[in-house]
């Protein structure tokens, strides 16, 4: 691959939950329809999402405390009224030390979110869903978890659980699931010893990617998808792949320059020109800026974590987004910044 495209195929530890968690936190219109579908809510455009501290502190029998990160917790607000959630997305086979990891995480944003004074305490339990990416043939479609109270009444609450495989792409953008496309591959996780193999099933596999860039698109055009989170999905769909397919030689290098050539003509380095194709239109333009802030605050996010030096960045910033070399350096510093205080 180019040095180009090698900037946007970082290897990571957890390549799928980055990946999960980068839609959840800078893409609404894929975590609304998520939420919809996992949990049959009715959210429009009208829902207001606030994002929450996503770090939780387990206190083990020793004491200890173990910090982990849930892959999303959030509220959502709309018509008056407040809902929390929380999301996982787990690469692993299904098992029962899934449950408990989420009651840990559950109990701990209760923890957080209670209320009461000396007498009384009340502790408010997150709606919690879970994505399974591999197949095993004991993922349930739901779980249960289960309480019981010291004075013997038991209570308990759903984990609804949305599985990949269950999911047609055809599926995925009828029910407006785009959280799912990067991670689409995994359907073909059984088979991809047998693509990597043949030629022709190489192609196919490219050809589907192909129609599945078209439909991004067409979905950014009908006002369904904005053009970040188009960009969001494509950078991810090659991350997501790359990692998946880094013992299947064929399919790496064949689907990953495809993707590679998907990523260098992203939405980000259209924004700018979208907005002044409608600049006539005073909020329109608005809007166009706002995306282009985004795009450039994404890109510089996503160089950052892959390592690549300010210098270079500073010099794709100048050449992609038309910025001075001090502009470039401002906006890094920005984005820094901003991920420090966080």
């Amino acid at each position: 691959m180019s040095e180009e495209k090698k900037d946007s195929t970082p290897d990571s530890a957890t390549p799928y939950d980055d990946a999960f968690r980068t839609m959840e936190t800078k893409c609404d219109d894929l975590l609304i329809p998520f939420v919809n579908h996992i949990f049959g809510e009715n959210y429009d455009k009208g829902a207001v999402i606030n994002r929450l501290r996503n770090e939780e502190y387990i206190e083990h029998k020793d004491k200890s405390l173990e910090k982990r990160i849930t892959d999303s917790s959030f509220e959502i607000r709309y018509e008056d009224a407040v809902k929390r959630y929380h999301l996982e997305c787990e690469s692993s086979r299904y098992d029962e030390s899934i449950l408990i990891r989420i009651f840990e995480y559950d109990s701990q944003i209760a923890r957080a979110d209670s209320e009461g004074d000396r007498y009384k305490v009340r502790f408010r339990f997150p709606n919690s869903g879970l994505l399974i990416l591999r197949r095993s043939r004991n993922t349930p479609e739901a779980a249960v978890i289960e309480l019981e109270m010291p004075d013997g009444k038991e209570t308990s609450y759903e984990i609804p659980v949305l599985r990949m495989w269950d999911y047609s792409i055809d599926d995925i953008f009828e029910n407006k699931l785009y959280m799912l496309i990067p991670f689409y591959i995994f359907n073909y996780e059984g088979k991809l010893k047998s693509i990597d193999d043949s030629d022709e099933k190489t192609e196919q596999l490219i050809d589907e990617y192909k129609r599945i860039i078209a439909r991004l698109k067409k979905e950014n055009d009908n006002g369904n998808l904005s053009s970040v989170s188009v960009s969001v999905i494509i950078k991810l769909i090659h991350r997501v792949a790359y990692n998946l397919t880094k013992n299947r030689k064929k399919i790496n290098e064949k689907v990953g320059d495809f993707m590679g050539g998907q990523v260098l003509d992203l939405p980000e380095f259209k924004i700018y020109d979208d907005g002044k194709a409608e600049g006539r239109i005073e909020g329109r333009v608005e809007g166009r800026a706002e995306e282009r802030t985004v795009g450039i605050r994404i890109f510089i996010e996503d160089k950052i974590e892959d390592g690549i030096p300010e210098d270079r960045i500073i010099e794709k910033l100048t050449k992609r987004y038309g910025m001075t070399s001090d502009e470039a350096r401002d906006h890094i510093q920005e984005c820094r910044s901003v991920k420090t205080v966080k």
